[in-house]
């Protein structure tokens, strides 16, 4: 679409949503200021004067200067640097993943140490708005982590860097620096509903901490919390205690915030952002809810169902959301980069924001010409030879390679390159996807939407009028070239003067998902327009449906909540649905013709009710399973609905153990278990993780720790194996230096579940010093 066509478009939808919502919605898309921060940036003359002192960070000092005349950096992607500037944006975490943060107050400060002016350096970094966030996962310094004993660092920083850090909530209380006194910073200064850290550095020209200068932060968070009506009870097929409410109604809305969870399902993140985020200040009883993020349209905008089925398919296929979007910027092209990781765009229908997604359906009804109000039907035979392309490359966030956008292996089809007798590639940059598979699959959905037939115009009689964007129906007009595709609508407009109902469709290729989605290695053929003796082949061939049914509800999606072992939580069944069936605008779903069957896949369910036509599905034997409810009236099929069952498991460990008083091995050779033995009843099959996370020091001299994770599945008798190789810590520690060693390790489950043991071993792999344990743990998990 162009860019005139696009606005357009936006500015129609925007004008019958107002009309919808009674002006709720006419400024909901429109850019808006930059949710403030608590504090200004400004660094001054005389700050940068003392900190000019300090050596260690004058190189980063030189990086200051370098932003603050940069171009402000592009609201689009997301930023691993530090963002510096007076006026910056304002970042909004969603999922899981990394961030530099934007840089609040930075100043260097305190008494003269060891001939060193201001040797301290406290930095406060907001990572985003919108909050409460989850938590602060990790903080890292040149995208290594930090290990953390209560504020104060442990292993190569300890004695150096302190840090304090707030999730967001509506009420905080100011970062408290561990060296007391930095300038222009008091109890006012709270950050409320920001999710910031407190940085504080020492210098010490006698040490090497910092000696290149002050490594890059950042924070690997995870983010914003999220409303799921799928786990709302006053939503329909909803159970939970999730709930939404009126921004306007203060002490409704202050409760429903409270029952919102974490989530990087891009269907649930999309929802939250076009309901907006709203703040108040909750230390006045009489403030507001205003909005401070996002879109900001009232539930009666939005169609919420669309949004839920994206989150049903999203969950099914293990696609993610992760990144940081930014305000003040374009939110409808925010709101497309969170869809685009769960191939879906936004689109207006009937005045409200509603969804396209990319997931297999059934056809509803088989369009024929006995449909038609007029013969003026408009089928294209293919989309531009720009939008047709052979091959993509899609470049993804990599939390392998420093969180940086990197491009993936290219996504192909050979038969789509020998028609076109050229390569026609193009590299696609996904913001907000961080999984490598994730991205081939949206790239290949790419491919083949493109290869898809669009637009094609269909006038309808009004009995037609019960159908709408988003459902597949099988066009039957071999006059017009059509003969028996699968076409979803993407569009409906009613004439209401002549009562002439016209759809826009796009083909639907069979055989696309299962492509896209990589569990088949052969792309569907490119489709076209019917030839004369196509249509001669059809018109004797084919077997028409039957004249202006519709059925509903249609094919759907559902999500089944379970414990870590995959067991159907309460409240998930049973689950039921009631058939309608119309002849145009007759409801004949118990007319004496109409019949109701069904087959099912690793389910239990049955038909029921007047006419059985209530399906209830009462439990699932395996991770996914299927009901088909098959519709007939007079003997013949008119529809076929289909119910998917994915069941989506908790995530963490069933079972874990923890030692968190960890000893070290100073001789060159290993000896006395360092920790553990641990017993953990693992099984059935399910994974097996340990972790280590020691920190040492030296007593004397100096040495690096190298250490190995072992099991035996019998526990207090027979031979321990390794997990994995043997791992050494490349830095050692010295007196008053200490260091850390940290080992991961994990293995398959057995096939029944059985009591097996763990224990840690260490050894002195360099040096002669005498190393000693500081504090530790190491965990063990079965999933």
């Amino acid at each position: 679409m162009s860019k005139t066509l696009r606005t357009v478009a936006v500015i129609a939808g925007a004008v019958a949503l107002v009309a919808a919502t009674g002006g709720a919605a006419l400024a909901a898309l429109a850019p808006a200021g930059m949710a403030g921060t608590a504090t200004l940036a400004g660094i001054s003359a005389a700050t940068l004067a003392t900190v000019a002192t300090v050596a260690s960070v004058a190189s980063t000092l030189a990086s200051i200067g370098a932003q603050l005349t940069a171009k402000k950096p592009p609201a689009r992607g997301t930023i691993n640097q530090v963002i510096i500037a007076a006026e910056p944006v304002s970042p909004c975490i969603i999922g899981r993943t990394y961030s530099g943060g934007v840089l609040r107050h930075d100043v260097g400060y305190g008494p003269t140490l060891k001939k060193v002016k201001n040797p301290y350096r406290g930095m406060v970094l907001v990572y985003s708005v919108a909050g409460p966030i989850e938590e602060f996962e990790g903080l890292y310094l040149d995208f290594q982590p930090v290990s953390f004993s209560g504020t104060a660092a442990t292993g190569y920083y300890a004695s150096y860097l302190y840090r304090d850090f707030r999730l967001g909530l509506a009420s905080e209380t100011a970062l408290t620096p561990f060296w007391a006194g930095m300038p222009n910073w008091t109890s006012a200064h709270k950050l409320s509903g920001k999710a910031a850290v407190l940085w504080n550095l020492k210098f010490d020209k006698d040490a090497k901490r910092y000696a290149s200068g002050v490594p890059i932060q950042g924070a690997v968070c995870r983010g914003v919390k999220c409303y799921d009506p799928r786990k709302d009870d006053t939503y329909p097929g909803g159970v939970g205690s999730h709930h939404w409410a009126d921004p306007g109604d203060t002490a409704a809305f202050d409760a429903a915030k409270l029952t919102w969870e974490w989530s990087e399902c891009p269907g649930l993140q999309s929802l939250k952002y076009a309901l907006g985020s709203w703040a108040r200040d909750e230390d006045d009883p009489d403030a507001k809810y205003e909005k401070v993020f996002g879109v900001g349209l009232p539930p009666d905008g939005i169609i919420v169902q669309d949004f839920v089925t994206l989150s049903n398919i999203c969950d099914a296929n293990g696609w993610k959301v992760g990144g940081v979007v930014y305000e003040p910027g374009d939110r409808w092209a925010n709101l497309k980069r969170i869809l685009e990781a769960g191939a879906a765009e936004p689109m207006w229908r009937g005045g409200k924001l509603g969804l396209r997604f990319n997931a297999p359906r059934l056809s509803l009804h088989t369009l024929t010409a006995d449909d038609l109000a007029d013969e003026d039907v408009d089928a294209t035979a293919q989309q531009t030879w720009a939008a047709r392309l052979n091959g993509i490359r899609p470049k993804y966030r990599s939390e392998a390679n420093k969180w940086e956008y990197v491009q993936s292996d290219l996504v192909s089809i050979a038969s789509y390159l020998t028609e076109d007798g050229e390569e026609k590639i193009e590299e696609q940059q996904y913001d907000l996807i961080q999984q490598k598979n994730q991205a081939a699959q949206i790239a290949a959905y790419k491919l083949l939407n493109g290869r898809e037939l669009a637009p094609i115009v269909v006038p309808c009689k009004p009995h037609m009028r019960h159908f709408g964007p988003g459902d597949m129906l099988t066009l039957d007009l071999p006059d017009h070239g059509l003969g028996g595709i699968d076409a979803i609508i993407l569009k409906r407009q009613i004439d209401p003067a002549r009562m002439v109902v016209t759809f826009t469709f796009m083909s639907e290729s069979e055989g696309k998902h299962d492509f896209a989605l990589g569990r088949t290695g052969t792309a569907p053929p490119t489709p076209a327009l019917t030839t004369g003796e196509d249509r001669d082949d059809i018109a004797t061939e084919i077997v028409r449906g039957a004249d202006g049914f519709s059925v509903a509800p249609s094919s759907w999606v559902r999500a089944i909540s379970c414990t870590y072992a995959g067991t159907p939580k309460t409240g998930q069944f049973p689950l039921s649905a009631a058939y309608y069936v119309y002849q145009g605008s007759e409801d004949i779903s118990e007319d004496a013709l109409t019949t109701f069957s069904l087959t099912t896949t690793n389910c239990v369910a049955a038909l029921g009710g007047a006419n059985d036509r209530v399906l209830t599905i009462d439990a699932m034997s395996a991770d996914r399973a299927s009901a088909q409810v098959t519709i007939s009236h007079d003997g013949t099929v008119v529809s076929v609905a289909s119910v998917n069952l994915t069941k989506v498991r908790d995530g963490g460990s069933v079972n874990s153990a923890t030692d968190s008083t960890l000893s070290v091995n100073s001789s060159g050779s290993y000896g006395a278990v360092s920790g553990g033995p641990l017993t953990l009843n693992v099984g059935p099959d399910g994974t097996i993780q340990v972790d280590v996370n020691l920190n040492y020091g030296a007593s004397s001299g100096t040495g690096a720790l190298a250490g190995k994770i072992q099991y035996r599945t019998t526990p207090g008798s027979g031979s321990w194996t390794d997990m994995a190789a043997e791992e050494s810590d490349p830095y050692g520690a010295t007196v008053g230096e200490p260091s850390s060693l940290t080992l991961s390790a994990s293995i398959a489950g057995p096939s029944s579940a059985a009591d097996w043991e763990f224990q840690l071993l260490t050894r002195r792999s360099s040096g002669t010093g005498t190393l000693v344990a500081l504090d530790g743990a190491m965990t063990v998990g079965w999933s």
